[in-house]
């Protein structure tokens, strides 16, 4: 049985804090930053609710375009490693400016730093997370150690997790220069470890007759059958679970009344249970299977975040301790879905591999992104949309009923992936999959 070192598993996973933490900062602090819970918005909330939008398609665009040319990249360093050593420091650099808007109250020149500069991050993100992404299907071909290096990435995620759950205690504390760039130096430091010290398997050179152009690459990835039950079904959970997490500060603030320190608070049970059920998702995945546990990771996940709807009308403890014990639960199963999805994935890209003759990683991931970030863009635009129902017009708060009505949203998207994801035709068994029809 293939045996990959201890090392290469722990570079790998490294880059998982820096996938993680900066997306979940902009998912979750970036409106607060141009659009703040309590008023005084530096950018009117619909017009930065449809930029986050065209960011998101933008960027799924992007991606297959990176995909595609990661895929036909012929370098010395390989395919991948070019576009991860020459992407991370303008990524980065972009991440941290975009936070440091140019002025401290509503201004036409606020909108137009945040429109170009959101669009940079998301196309930059794709330069150095699709080609990493695309490095674990061909790291190794067996099935175990692709959840053992699905494992140690979502460790690392765990970690970003972790350090974010904090972001609400060092804003309240030293501010928004400190908390970003703090998360600046931290996702450089640990995705150099991956662009430098992980190795590419030669690739054949291929004929220029034999390369596949760009639509025709994304077309044949279209037609994998089960390629499109995973497209379906994480994109509409990334819609429930972005809207979710968007939705904290502003829950915390507007619904309970709360400071943004006590966002770390409410987030903290989430954290407990989130690493606690990290272990368990990676023990059960050889034993029951990812299609099992896919399948509660989006059932689980969509009743969940529909509690939220009843916080307020339990008949125990304070609507305090009722989002805490919700957010609680919400740790299980987003546990799942860190450990889960790209492992998934990289079956799909196998199943290609025997239908085609081809490797092609990348533009699997690209293509991904599309749905991914469409529905997490319209994650936000919802939100700014729908959470501010029943306000008093631009410049004002979200409103409780506005941020339950997303809150039944977000839960019914998850129970759409459910739906969607029961289909899905690759099993496994014994370390090999197979199709059911």
């Amino acid at each position: 049985m293939p045996q990959l070192p201890f090392r290469t598993k722990v570079h790998y996973g490294m880059a998982g804090l820096t996938m993680n933490l900066p997306d979940l900062i902009i998912m979750q602090w970036l409106l607060v930053r141009y659009v703040p819970p309590e008023g005084n918005h530096l950018v009117p909330a619909a017009l930065f609710g449809f930029t986050i939008l065209l960011a998101r398609v933008v960027e799924g665009v992007s991606c297959t375009i990176i995909g595609h040319q990661s895929d036909v990249c012929r370098s010395r360093w390989g395919r991948r490693l070019p576009f991860m050593r020459f992407g991370i420091i303008p990524f980065a650099l972009v991440f941290f400016v975009l936070f440091m808007p140019p002025v401290a109250h509503m201004h036409w020149l606020n909108a137009v730093y945040a429109f170009v500069l959101v669009q940079l991050y998301f196309v930059l993100y794709g330069v150095v997370i699709t080609p990493y992404l695309a490095l674990l299907p061909e790291i190794t071909s067996n099935l175990k150690e692709r959840v053992d290096l699905t494992t140690s990435q979502s460790l690392f995620m765990l970690i970003a997790t972790i350090l974010f759950t904090t972001a609400g205690a060092v804003l309240q504390r030293w501010g928004w220069a400190a908390l970003i760039g703090g998360a600046t130096i931290l996702m450089v430091a640990f995705y150099v470890p991956a662009a430098t010290r992980l190795k590419e398997k030669a690739q054949p050179a291929v004929p220029d007759e034999q390369k596949l152009r760009y639509l025709e690459s994304i077309w044949l990835a279209l037609k994998n059958r089960p390629f499109r039950y995973v497209l379906a079904s994480t994109a509409l959970y990334w819609f429930g679970l972005n809207g979710t997490i968007l939705l904290v500060p502003h829950w915390t603030i507007g619904f309970l009344g709360r400071s943004a320190d006590d966002v770390t608070k409410l987030m903290v049970p989430f954290l407990v249970v989130n690493v606690i059920f990290f272990f368990v998702f990676n023990a059960l995945a050889a034993k029951v299977g990812k299609y099992v546990l896919m399948l509660a990771t989006f059932l689980a996940s969509g009743a969940v975040m529909l509690a939220l709807c009843l916080v307020g009308h339990l008949p125990f403890a304070s609507d305090f301790v009722q989002s805490a014990m919700i957010m609680a639960l919400f740790g299980a199963p987003v546990a799942g879905f860190m450990v889960l999805p790209f492992a998934v994935l990289g079956d799909v890209v196998d199943h290609d591999e025997e239908l085609t003759g081809r490797r092609r990683e990348a533009i699997f991931f690209g293509v991904q992104g599309i749905f991914q970030k469409l529905f997490i863009g319209v994650s936000v635009l919802t939100f700014t949309l729908v959470g501010y129902l029943g306000g008093g017009g631009a410049g004002t708060s979200p409103t409780p009923h506005g941020m339950k009505i997303m809150a039944l949203l977000c839960g019914l998207s998850a129970l759409a992936a459910f739906c969607v994801f029961i289909k899905y035709p690759i099993r496994e068994r014994d370390g090999k999959i197979f199709l059911v029809h």
